[in-house]
């Protein structure tokens, strides 16, 4: 809300107010409006309560204060002109026309716009942060319930594009659901940081005035006092942590919106969208392209773009009270979370409604070489070979499968990989080692691959079942804290309206 130019300097150039004032007034209020006035408020009450400033002077400071919150509406249709240099000054001049400069005048002790704006800043930043977190939980719940409902539901491992090993989906999903409970938590770390109050800084240094910090930081929601007052004014590292944990989350999500895409191709088959997610050619009737997918991965783009320009526009910047890290930068900040908001939003719905080709997922487990794993480690475990020998013939049976996939019309690949062993195994061990093709089809078998695999975090579906309780247990904590950190910020504002 500051910029160097005072108003009593003279009126500002018409360049300078179109640029900057003009856009960042509007912007302010917006977004800052509401805020200003409890912080008003709050100073107004925390004055009177330490003795600064008359009880009755305080009434109708905050008298005048609810007549112009009543009037937000022709507020924001304000068209500034620059008389004002800026919402700080505005409100100051609409509260000196309704209780009059004298009386108005007494709410700026002890206080300046650098510990005003900052605050103004938390206070809007920890609302975006609660909000996002929210999305996140309601993304994880989808998660979850879907990974539940295919803990059988056999699906293909992918690495480097190519089929690796067989899994689950439900597996697959729980680890989209693993990357959301960290983002959770950096998010709701970075609230905790942002909900500190830096009220009573004023320039930097504080005041003579006896005031109490602590008061006006818990009549504003506050949860703790930012202490030293330069930092207070000159520390960035709140609004760095708050966008590094919404450009780590659209990381995490731009890779998962990638698989999606990929599986919703022609060539994959193993998702498939909804026609209210999906647009037709304009030329090509027979067209179902996954749009809103592609939107998704630009919109997590645009987000990470946003956060970058915050982090670019603060570094090497003056650890001081500079415009830097003021109006200029608090669009990004805004689009930031607009952009986030939007990932979240539009990814949960396309999770609600689309559907798994789960027949297709298993015939691309059942075919080809992606169980030739559990092969080698069979042979591991029975033959006590080691990994890289048993490893090493596995992969030459591999190999043969590739370049000859079947000697007769109708011949099992069961048979050809049990004589590919013979012969193999012969060749790079001098023994020959036999198992017979119901053995191998029941190694090779997919549901059977997964279902050894009970180590923790692996795909059986008994271990996946334990996971996902586990972490519907933690997503129920985050509820609680979702549940507590939105009544506190709704109780503050009713202690306000109450006075």
């Amino acid at each position: 809300m500051k910029h160097r130019s005072n108003s009593t300097i003279g009126f500002p150039h018409p360049a300078y107010l179109a640029t900057v004032l003009k856009p960042n007034f509007q912007h302010s209020v917006t977004h800052f409006l509401r805020p200003l006035i409890e912080i008003n408020q709050a100073h107004a009450i925390m004055l009177a309560h330490c003795g600064i400033i008359k009880s009755h002077h305080a009434s109708k400071i905050l008298e005048a204060l609810h007549q112009i919150i009543s009037e937000q509406k022709k507020l924001e249709g304000y068209r500034f002109c620059g008389s004002e240099e800026d919402l700080f000054f505005y409100i100051e001049r609409c509260l000196a026309s309704r209780c009059g400069p004298d009386i108005s005048g007494h709410l700026s002790v002890a206080r300046s716009r650098n510990d005003v704006d900052i605050t103004l800043y938390r206070m809007v930043l920890r609302k975006e942060l609660l909000q996002t977190t929210a999305q996140v939980d309601g993304l994880q719940q989808v998660l979850l319930r879907l990974a539940e409902a295919h803990t059988k539901t056999i699906f293909p491992v992918i690495t480097h594009t190519q089929l690796a090993q067989p899994s689950t989906l439900g597996h697959y999903l729980l680890a989209a659901v693993e990357f959301l409970e960290r983002d959770f938590f950096r998010l709701s770390q970075s609230f905790r940081s942002v909900n500190h109050s830096p009220l009573g800084a004023c320039v930097a240094t504080t005041t003579g005035f006896r005031i109490d910090r602590g008061l006006v930081a818990r009549l504003l929601g506050f949860e703790a006092v930012l202490e030293n007052a330069y930092g207070c004014i000159a520390s960035v590292d709140y609004l760095v942590e708050s966008v590094g944990a919404i450009s780590t989350l659209m990381v995490n999500l731009g890779k998962f919106i990638q698989d999606l895409l990929l599986w919703s191709s022609q060539e994959s088959e193993l998702m498939v969208l909804p026609d209210g997610f999906v647009q037709c050619s304009s030329i090509m009737p027979q067209k179902r392209n996954p749009v809103a997918l592609e939107h998704l991965r630009i919109l997590a783009s645009n987000a990470i773009g946003q956060c970058q320009a915050v982090v670019l526009g603060l570094h090497n910047t003056p650890f001081g009270d500079i415009v830097d890290v003021e109006d200029d930068i608090q669009p990004a900040v805004r689009a930031t979370f607009e952009y986030a908001s939007r990932v979240l939003e539009l990814l949960t719905a396309v999770l609600e409604s689309a559907e798994c080709n789960v027949e297709r997922a298993l015939a691309k487990c059942q075919g080809g070489e992606i169980t030739l794993t559990e092969l080698a480690d069979w042979l591991v475990r029975r033959y006590e070979l080691p990994f890289r020998k048993a490893h090493r013939i596995v992969s030459e049976v591999g190999q043969e499968l590739r370049k000859h996939p079947a000697r007769r019309q109708g011949e099992s690949q069961s048979k050809r990989v049990s004589a590919l062993l013979e012969t193999t195994s012969q060749k790079l061990t001098g023994k020959v080692i036999k198992v017979p093709p119901q053995r191998v089809a029941q190694i090779l078998d997919p549901a059977g691959f997964v279902m050894i695999r009970k180590v923790l975090g692996g795909p059986s579906p008994p271990v996946v079942g334990k996971s996902i309780a586990r972490h519907t247990k933690r997503a129920s904590q985050h509820k609680r804290w979702l549940a507590e950190k939105n009544k506190l910020l709704a109780k503050y504002v009713q202690q306000l309206n109450n006075v």
